[in-house]
């Protein structure tokens, strides 16, 4: 382990925890904000950049999309009194969750997440975390551009392996072999994406919120974006700043398309969270032995998964075992979440075993191409490949994840280059942001960080709130944390500038 990066990110991770122990006790302010007027400037036709003075008015749409009852197994799980109702903006899949109760009349909160999240799975979870949101007004839940065409299914199954083994032990980044599959990998797609292969990042995904608001035929959306929707979300802001209503960023992915920094950040916060994970999860479900042996359990099944001909590939097992870390309960959760359980049978399992629950999890993220696509086409910033040894070198004292997310980091290297996209906000919309203190995605303690990003980028009025727990997806997990998202909604200025949340 990397002791000097990881002490330093657990230790402002635990400077956080005194804090959100207390409930929703005020935080440090995130220091000083832009006038809303001095951002940088916008693109034209949508807005009216520098010269917003107020944000557009929130409000019911006008005219609406044909919704129909969803099929059959689509949405199962929903809690009595949920209804998920499905329709098509052009190609993508749009879904509407209300309850008993919510208001005919209200205006729609907009929920976008990432590439690798289904949006029936995210309406089955927000239906399932409790009614303080949907109570009040529907939900309506856009699907990332591109998970039902080409750009969902186009990796072959030789793809799949040479991703997948990018992080066995003895492969070599720049060798011609594994340059060549990488061609042939990102070819795979191409060929069948015929000159559209950028369009299915954020700002292609941006475009479909645009077009669901021109169908509406309202000023502005209100729009949730959630871990690598996020990107989406603050697209769409920077794309159409005269669009957005009120924006809120739950557990934001890095945005700017810089790899290697994106990375690392990752990094970190896969660190923090297994640690912290595994010292504070007492669930039967956790996996037995204390905080230590359970870090080294989960490391030791990543070493042994480098080894060339791996039933999960040492790559894909990362990713399942992060994405586990996305999803984990907190300990004022009644119950245990699906990440939990993951860790603890891999934590429980013999060293050469493979539990169903890691193999199921493994098979989820294989049914879909589109992480690749969306993922590659967001960044513009990519690491060279005589880097990519440089830092497997660099950050192999960081287990059990740097030498393989170091390793992954070639995945894209053959993918087509976008422009650049900085990330530009209205100043007259309010933001809230939400996250946990350690985030595999977002970084650990990456709170304070993701403000000023945001004020630096024009926000005007930034307002924050950390779960004090490791995980991801804070709306899925806290109680508190929904009714701090319910509070911003109905009255963005009363909201708490700072709060906390416990874990």
């Amino acid at each position: 382990m990397n002791r000097r990066r990881v002490t330093r990110a657990v230790g402002a991770v635990l400077s956080v925890v005194g804090v959100a122990a207390a409930g929703c006790a005020p935080l440090p302010a995130t220091g000083p904000r832009l006038a809303t007027g001095d951002g940088p400037g916008r693109s034209s036709g949508s807005g009216t950049g520098s010269e917003l003075v107020d944000a557009p008015e929130w409000v019911a749409p006008q005219a609406e999309l044909d919704w129909e009852r969803c099929a059959d197994g689509r949405t199962r799980g929903l809690p009595e009194g949920a209804l998920v109702e499905c329709s098509l903006l052009s190609e993508t899949p749009v879904l509407r969750l209300t309850v008993s109760g919510t208001p005919d009349d209200a205006a729609p909160l907009v929920v976008v997440a990432g590439p690798d999240t289904a949006p029936d799975d995210l309406a089955v979870r927000l239906a399932q975390a409790g009614t303080e949101i949907t109570g009040a007004r529907p939900v309506v839940i856009v699907d990332h551009r591109g998970q039902t065409g080409p750009a969902g299914s186009c990796l072959t199954f030789a793809a799949r392996r040479t991703l997948d083994g990018l992080a066995d032990r003895g492969a070599d980044p720049g060798s011609p072999e594994l340059r060549g599959d990488l061609a042939d990998t990102a070819q795979s797609c191409t060929d069948q994406l015929s000159g559209r292969e950028l369009d299915f990042g954020a700002p292609g995904a941006a475009e479909d919120l645009e077009e669901l608001r021109q169908t509406w035929d309202v000023p502005g959306l209100a729009v949730l974006g959630i871990g690598e929707g996020a990107r989406t979300a603050l697209r769409f802001a920077g794309t159409h700043p005269g669009r957005v209503s009120l924006l809120v960023l739950d557990s934001p992915a890095p945005a700017g398309g810089d790899q290697e920094a994106a990375t690392r950040t990752a990094l970190d916060g896969s660190d923090a969270a297994l640690r912290m994970w595994a010292a504070s999860c007492t669930r039967t479900e956790c996996g037995p032995g204390d905080a230590e042996e359970k870090v080294r359990a989960v490391t030791r099944a990543l070493s042994g998964a480098r080894e060339p001909g791996s039933p999960v590939p040492a790559a894909l097992l990362s990713d399942v075992i992060r994405s586990a870390l996305a999803d984990l309960s907190g300990a004022s959760a009644t119950a245990a979440s699906r990440g939990d359980v993951i860790l603890g049978d891999l934590v429980a399992a013999g060293a050469d075993e493979v539990p169903p629950s890691v193999r199921t999890r493994a098979e989820e993220l294989l049914s879909s191409s589109l992480p690749y696509v969306a993922g590659c086409s967001d960044l513009s910033r990519r690491v060279p490949v005589n880097r990519v040894p440089e830092l497997m070198e660099e950050w192999s004292d960081d287990q059990p994840f740097g030498e393989i997310l170091a390793a992954q980091l070639s995945a894209c290297s053959t993918w087509p280059v976008p422009g650049p996209s900085p990330v530009e906000l209205p100043g007259p919309a309010p933001v809230l942001v939400l996250g946990g203190i350690a985030d595999p995605v977002a970084g650990a303690a990456a709170m304070e960080p993701i403000a000023g990003m945001l004020t630096a980028a024009g926000a005007g009025d930034v307002r924050t709130v950390t779960w004090g727990a490791p995980g991801s997806r804070v709306v899925l997990h806290s109680d508190c944390a929904r009714t701090a998202l319910a509070s911003f909604l109905d009255d963005p200025a009363a909201a708490e500038r700072s709060g906390a949340c416990p874990s």
